[in-house]
């Protein structure tokens, strides 16, 4: 595992640790990052879950065991906030709850305020999508759906950005899918954000003189798997992750990723 900084001018001094794309692997070399460098906040842009087919009746977040250790790990080291990305579209009501009680904030589409800033959670379009499902359930906890496959981002999912742009400090968002940065709705690289936090396309799987080569909800040769991206009105950090996209699918000269965003004062 890397660690990769960056630094940015802000009208806020703050270090974030980034992480993004745990899936359930064993994030002791994070968390012993972390707790030397003792970022101000951490900001987790999901997939933390692995999520495959679902058994029985217990909870997801307690099945898959470095889930619940890894986020009471990252609150005891700071204040710690999480997106939810398109890994924790099976999660329920219940598991998201078991999250929080590690002292995790969970962001739903939603922002919290603190003192100097504003952190918002733009959920996954796949976690939307499958709430609709769970609907018309049969009463199971999670009940057996077909995969579903690159959901588009609908306007129930993201209005309340129109809200958040408006709050008058530094704003932070956490974003799974970079691809909603400018690719796609909500188009974030349009709105009045001042950082976006993304993960997902796990540096591309294999990269070769700096160039992803596939990611999800972007393709072959895509744009945005790492690095910093600069827009009208902000800029989008995106993270390469802690685990593979697949499991049997190494990753070439991409190795796993911490991020730290140092912002200072002008």
């Amino acid at each position: 595992m890397i660690e990769s900084d960056y630094s940015i001018i802000a009208n806020v001094p703050l270090k974030i640790a980034h992480i993004s794309d745990l899936h359930n692997r064993d994030g002791r070399a994070a968390i012993e990052s972390m707790t030397r460098r003792k970022p101000d906040v951490i900001a987790i842009t999901g997939d933390i879950v692995l999520r495959r087919r679902v058994r029985g009746d217990r909870l997801i977040v307690e099945k898959e065991g470095n889930v619940l250790p890894f986020l009471s790990a990252c609150a005891n080291i700071a204040p710690t906030y999480m997106s939810l990305g398109n890994h924790e579209q099976m999660l329920c009501r219940d598991d998201i709850q078991r999250i929080s009680r590690t002292g995790v904030k969970v962001l739903d589409n939603c922002w919290a305020e603190e003192e100097d800033f504003a952190i918002g959670g733009l959920t996954s379009a796949y976690v939307s999508k499958y709430r609709s499902l769970r609907k018309s359930g049969d009463g199971q906890r999670y009940p057996v759906r077909r995969p579903i496959v690159q959901p588009e981002m609908q306007e129930e999912g993201y209005a309340w950005l129109d809200e958040f742009v408006e709050v008058p400090k530094f704003k932070i968002l956490l974003s799974h899918h970079p691809e909603y940065w400018s690719l796609k709705e909500p188009m974030l690289a349009d709105r009045d954000i001042d950082l976006v936090l993304s993960g997902h396309a796990h540096g591309g799987q294999f990269r070769f003189f700096d160039q992803g080569v596939y990611a999800p909800g972007q393709g072959w040769w895509p744009k945005y798997t790492g690095g910093i991206h600069w827009g009208e009105n902000g800029r989008i950090i995106i993270s390469r992750g802690m685990a593979n996209t697949a499991k049997m699918i190494p990753r070439l000269f991409n190795p796993t990723e911490i991020v730290y965003v140092h912002m200072y004062v002008e």
